[in-house]
C-alpha cells in the first residue's frame, strides 16, 4: 500500500492498545496494524503551511509558515505560558479566540511518562493530550473556568515537580513508580490559596497502554531535512513518535511536510 499527501499530527483512540491513525491530508489510515511490518516514508521535498497552505521552505510552531505563526492567536505567547493569556483584551480574531478556547473549562493533571509532571489542557482534549505525550497513567487534580487560571496553578506547582517530559526515557519505558493518588494530595498543597476552591479529589487514574513490540537499546531520531528517506521495521508507536529498529521519527515535527508512506502488504 502506498500513499502519500500533506502530513499532520497523528489521531488516535484510546484503546487497549492505543490505534493510531496517521493524518495525512486530512485523511485518517490506520497505522496499530502496521506494527511489526516493513514501511518506507519519504519527503517529496515539498512544505506547506498547515493553516494557509502556502509553500514555504521551512516551518514554525510544528507547521506553519512565518505570519500564520507570528499572527494567529493559537500560535500566541500563551500557546506555551498560559498564564499570560491576554486573548480576551486583543483585537477582534484575539477576542473570538479567547471565547472559543481560553473562556472553556480547562484540566490541570499530573501524568507519567517517564517521570511526574504537571500539565494543562482544555477540557475537550482528553485523553488526547495525554496519549500524545506518551503517558501510562494521568490523573486530572483540577478544573477550572478559563486558561489564565489553569495556567497559574501549573506554574505553581511547576516549582515542585517537572512540567516537560523526557522523551527517550518515556519512548524506552523507562517509568518511576509513582503513587499518583498520594501525589496528588501533596500537589494540592502547592495550589495558590485563592485557587484551591477549583482542585477535584474524586477523579480516576487513567491508564494506557501503546502498541509496541521493541524499543532500540540506544535511541536516535531520524532528521527528515537530512536524511529524506526512511526505512525499515516499524516496531512500536507512542506520543507521536514512530519506532523502528534503529531509529525513531517525531511525526509531530514534521506537520505540514508533503510525505509518501508505503506499507508491506
Amino acid at each position: 500500500m502506498k500513499i502519500s499527501g500533506q502530513l499532520l499530527k497523528m489521531t488516535h483512540e484510546a484503546a487497549t492498545p492505543i490505534q493510531y491513525f496517521l493524518s495525512l491530508d486530512e485523511k485518517p489510515v490506520p497505522m496499530t496494524p502496521q506494527v511489526g511490518k516493513e514501511m518506507t516514508l519519504r519527503f517529496t521535498g515539498t512544505i506547506t503551511c498547515i493553516e494557509c497552505g502556502r509553500k514555504i521552505k521551512k516551518t514554525y510552531n510544528q507547521g506553519y509558515c512565518f505570519p500564520c505563526a507570528r499572527d494567529l492567536p493559537e500560535n500566541a505567547m500563551c500557546s506555551v505560558r498560559p498564564e499570560l493569556c491576554e486573548h480576551e483584551h486583543g483585537n477582534e480574531a484575539d477576542q473570538g479566540f479567547y471565547r472559543k478556547y481560553c473562556a472553556v473549562d480547562h484540566y490541570v493533571y499530573l501524568s507519567v511518562t517517564s517521570g511526574v509532571k504537571v500539565g494543562i489542557t482544555r477540557h475537550f482534549n482528553i485523553p488526547d493530550r495525554w496519549i500524545d505525550q506518551g503517558a501510562v497513567r494521568a490523573l486530572i487534580i483540577a478544573k477550572v473556568p478559563e486558561r489564565l487560571l489553569s495556567g497559574k496553578i501549573e506554574v505553581a506547582l511547576s516549582g515542585h515537580m517537572a512540567d516537560k517530559t523526557n522523551w527517550r526515557k518515556m519512548l524506552k519505558g523507562e517509568v518511576e513508580e509513582i503513587d499518583l493518588i498520594q501525589m496528588r494530595d501533596q500537589a494540592l498543597e502547592w495550589i495558590p490559596r485563592d485557587l484551591r476552591g477549583y482542585a477535584l479529589t474524586d477523579q480516576p487514574v487513567q491508564t494506557f497502554t501503546y502498541p509496541i513490540q521493541s524499543v532500540p537499546a540506544k535511541i536516535s531520531s531520524h532528521n527528515l531535512d537530512k536524511v529524506g528517506e526512511l526505512t525499515g521495521r516499524l516496531t512500536g508507536i507512542k506520543g507521536q513518535y514512530l519506532i523502528f529498529e534503529k531509529t525513531v521519527i517525531n511525526l509531530r515535527k514534521y506537520a505540514g511536510y508533503h510525505i509518501e508512506f508505503a506499507f508491506e502488504d
